[in-house]
């Protein structure tokens, strides 16, 4: 492979990298806005909150992670680990901004830790249904 060969496809991978991201935040940010108005309108225990915003972070690295590696079905859990940390450095970001500041505790190392490896454990399901 020539280095010219090697740049594109180092370009399109990091082009695939944050177009699954930006995808997965998305979808976080759409499913927030509408648990935010579920919560308005009906009743719901502060409890329920915690469990819910884990499983809409699933939902958003599984469609992330679809988009990532639909094109190259392979290296599933390199490509889950890579998007499970670029997203969980994008949401920081983005949900610190809308909050307002920026803390670091060891909940958030926790947090990344999970995310990363949820990513890996996503890459590898899904290449596994992706080649059957």
């Amino acid at each position: 492979m020539s280095k010219v060969e090697i740049m594109n496809v180092k370009r399109k991978d990091l082009l695939s990298i944050l177009s699954g991201t930006i995808v997965a935040i998305a979808t976080t940010l759409i499913l927030i806005l509408l648990f935010a108005l579920l919560i308005r309108f009906v009743n719901i225990s502060e409890n329920f909150i915690f469990p819910v915003n884990q499983v809409i972070k699933v939902i958003s690295m599984i469609v992330g992670v679809l988009v990532f590696i639909k094109k190259q079905p392979q290296n599933g859990f390199l490509k889950g680990v890579l998007l499970g940390l670029t997203y969980y450095i994008l949401s920081y970001i983005i949900f610190s901004i809308l909050q307002g500041g920026f803390a670091l505790s060891l909940n958030n190392f926790y947090d990344l830790i999970l995310t990363t490896l949820m990513g890996g454990l996503i890459g590898i399901i899904i290449i596994n249904i992706l080649k059957r």
